[in-house]
């Protein structure tokens, strides 16, 4: 906190002031934060309303999202944590109890839940769409049905099936989730990625990560787009992401002992270690860290929503402990991948759900209405579809052109192998 301010200059005046109180300056000092914080929600309300009305035809930070972003990079990290503390501790927290008010279902899938899901087909050695990648092979068991912390409410928990199929089998599947006994009318989307059929690899956006080198254009090779089927954000912005960034063996910046660490590869393979403190295949095209790990050798590791360990030295969104959109990724003990994303989670929850879908390594993606943002494209084209039916954001973001660095998934294989 920073020192109230100095005393006033000795008056001249023959008649001598009162001494002040002791406490006056702290009051003073109280005052005006709470005149500053006033007139930090003014500017956030009107942004907001605007942003609500906001219609983008490309990825773009809605304007209560960007002015918080500003505000952060003019290094008022403090104040902009504190407002976001009491908009979404107090002003705008999620409802209470409750049921949703749509169906578990996806896609608008009407498959019996109670219907086994049927065993993989048999792998027929397919072409490669990408070289390096290889071509797919036989597809990887599909996870149990995951457990609601409530009664469950018909197809709660069951994974559907999507239209992203590679080499005759269904590579994403989808379930839904609510994510704890309170907030009962919002589900958890979960996303779960066959890492035998389909290669993952990171792309800069034009800005972000922060850093002196070629950022590109924020898009997947033109090339490979005809292969590409999913699109997750990646991680906060550098200079919150407590870690570092490396890409093609350019150290943009110094990677962090101990932080989460998202590493892709030539091959399409894709890893989550705790930096320095596990071993990892050498090799790797980038890697991206993003905070603490969350979920570490199958255990959840948030064990409070602290603020420092978080993201946030103050409360604020980053601290965890308020319910608002947050996405992570996990690995599975077979080599899958999870993704979860849901918009309202505290760190915790979201940790618990990474572990639920299986996963024995796990950290935070992307967080906030603006930027937790995961989406289908292939057979979804040309409009894309969200993972998470209720994001409200552009279900064409990471196709067009990004500012922001994501996560891409493409089918190793066709859709129809050749025989």
């Amino acid at each position: 906190m920073p020192a109230p301010a100095e005393a006033p200059p000795t008056t001249t005046s023959a008649i001598a002031p009162k001494p002040a109180s002791p406490r006056r300056p702290i009051r003073k000092y109280l005052r005006a934060s709470a005149l500053v914080l006033l007139g930090v929600f003014v500017g956030f309300s009107a942004t907001f309303t605007i942003a609500t009305a906001q219609k983008a035809t490309s990825q773009q930070e809605p304007l209560l999202m960007a002015a918080s972003e500003v505000a952060r990079d003019w290094g008022l990290d403090d104040m902009v944590a504190v407002a976001e503390d009491i908009y979404y501790g107090y002003l705008n927290p999620p409802k209470v109890g409750g049921t949703p008010a749509e169906p578990a279902s996806f896609d608008g899938s009407t498959e019996d839940p109670t219907t086994p899901t049927p065993e993989p087909v048999p792998v027929v050695t397919p072409d490669a769409n990408i070289p390096a990648f290889g071509p797919a092979g036989e597809p990887l068991p599909v996870p149990q049905k995951l457990v609601s912390p409530v009664t469950p409410l018909p197809g709660e928990g069951t994974w559907r099936r999507t239209k992203i199929v590679v080499n005759g089998s269904t590579a994403i599947y989808v379930a839904r989730v609510r994510p704890d006994t309170s907030h009962t009318s919002v589900y958890a989307t979960i996303a779960w990625f066959d890492t035998n059929l389909l290669g993952f690899s990171q792309v800069p956006g034009t800005k972000l990560p922060e850093g002196k080198f070629k950022h590109g254009d924020g898009r997947v090779p033109a090339e490979l787009k005809k292969f590409y089927v999913a699109g997750l954000a990646s991680g906060y912005k550098m200079n919150q992401s407590q870690g570092g960034y490396v890409k093609d063996g350019l150290v943009v910046s110094r990677l962090v002992r101990g932080k989460a660490t998202l590493l892709t590869y030539p091959d399409g393979s894709i890893d989550i270690v705790k930096w320095g403190r596990e071993p990892y295949k050498p090799g790797y095209s980038i890697a991206r860290q993003n905070l603490n790990p969350m979920v570490y050798k199958g255990v959840n590791q948030v064990d409070s929503n602290s603020a420092a360990q978080w993201g946030s030295p103050w409360h604020g969104t980053g601290s965890g402990g308020n319910y608002v959109w947050r996405s992570g990724i996990g690995k599975t003990a077979n080599g899958s991948i999870v993704y979860v994303q849901s918009e309202a989670l505290t760190a915790k929850t979201l940790a618990n759900l990474l572990v639920q879908a299986g996963a024995v390594e796990g950290m935070a993606l992307d967080m906030n209405s603006g930027f937790a943002n995961g989406n289908l494209f292939g057979p979804y084209l040309p409009k894309g579809k969200h993972i998470n039916p209720n994001n409200p954001n552009p279900s064409r973001n990471f196709y067009d052109a990004s500012e922001r660095d994501f996560i891409a998934v493409f089918a190793k294989s066709p859709e129809t192998p050749k025989g």
